[in-house]
């Protein structure tokens, strides 16, 4: 809120004996209180109203501004009289009072709807000694509106084609993207299903040989020894071979 008011009252011109609203932030408000509460303050500043809290406002000065000046020469004005309206609309222009000038020059063309002057103001175009809307006067003259502006049938037409070429690129670019995608899927894929196929041709443990027959023979020695008895031949039985005379 500190920083719209700081920035609204930036915008808005130096208007001579207007009521000045000074706020603790440094800002500072020009036009007419139309309103004032216990607790915020209303401000006219030709462009619309702002509405800041009491307790943002360090002082106020109380004056006369342009919007006033407005007014009471509006009130002025005869029902009929589309040059005073026209004036007015160019003396609120002058001052920066865009939405007061407006109101002056739709009320004066309201009253003479070919003032050259009041036309001008408010955008319109006089096409075939007619005076349009500048809507109207864009289209006569073959323009298009597009995003917002009035550009040419050519222009329009180069904006497409880059639009197309853009869209088609980008096109191209998601399809690069997904290809690379499913690539890398395939791949995880094909890597998963090698790792399995070489886990089930490692070889198998044999159970029917007994858990010590193949420690022994693979050099390891038995852990666990037969519990039975164990036949060993007597000594007596042990052939024996004389000793090899020399």
């Amino acid at each position: 809120m500190r920083t719209t008011v700081v920035l609204l009252a930036s915008l808005l011109p130096a208007v001579a004996s207007a009521d000045e609203v000074y706020l603790k932030s440094g800002g500072q408000l020009s036009g007419r209180i139309v309103n004032r509460t216990a607790t915020q303050i209303e401000v006219d500043i030709g462009a619309g109203h702002v509405t800041v809290p009491v307790s943002h406002v360090v002082k106020i000065e109380e004056g006369r501004s342009a919007l006033h000046e407005y007014q009471d020469r509006a009130a002025a004005l005869g029902p009929g009289d589309a040059a005073g309206w026209v004036a007015l609309g160019d003396w609120a222009s002058a001052r920066g009072l865009g939405t007061q000038a407006r109101e002056a020059y739709t009320k004066g063309l309201a009253i003479a709807p070919d003032d050259p002057r009041a036309n001008a103001a408010l955008g319109r175009t006089q096409i075939d000694g007619r005076w349009v809307s500048e809507e109207e006067g864009y289209r006569a003259k073959g323009y298009v509106q597009y995003r917002g502006e009035w550009i040419t049938p050519a222009e329009l037409e180069a904006i497409q084609r880059e639009d197309a070429a853009y869209a088609a690129q980008e096109q191209a670019r998601q399809a690069a993207d997904s290809r690379v995608r499913e690539a890398e899927a395939r791949a995880d894929e094909a890597e998963a299903r090698a790792k399995e196929a070489a886990a089930q041709q490692q070889p198998g443990w044999d159970s029917s040989y007994p858990g010590w027959y193949g420690a022994g023979y693979w050099g390891a020695g038995p852990v666990v020894w037969p519990s039975g008895s164990i036949n060993v031949r007597p000594p007596s039985t042990i052939a024996t071979r004389p000793a090899r005379m020399r």
